[in-house]
């Protein structure tokens, strides 16, 4: 693990589950990243919240379809964005 900070990265992912970033899905999320040292903003447009935020996750009515860019800073920023968009390519394990 690197201990270097000031790392970003971004990624896109698109929501691919059947009831979108409801509750459970954003639970999920938030849990992904606070398994890492890294800070998540999360965009849908011109809304943009922490990806620590179940509240702020739900209020972006993501539903399947839609598109939200990622953007991470810290040490593991690369690693909690890969395992975001593996989170959403897995339907969130629901689907």
């Amino acid at each position: 693990m690197s201990e270097q900070t000031g790392q970003a990265a971004a990624r896109r992912v698109v929501i691919c589950n059947k009831k979108g970033l409801h509750a459970r899905a954003a639970a999920k999320f938030v849990k992904t990243v606070a398994a890492h040292d890294a800070a998540v903003l999360v965009r849908r447009g011109e809304s943009e919240v922490p990806g620590s935020s179940m509240l702020g996750l739900m209020m972006l009515a993501a539903g399947p379809g839609c598109e939200l860019e990622l953007a991470a800073e810290g040490p593991q920023a690369e690693a909690v964005l890969a395992a975001l968009a593996d989170l959403v390519a897995r339907r969130f394990d629901e689907d």
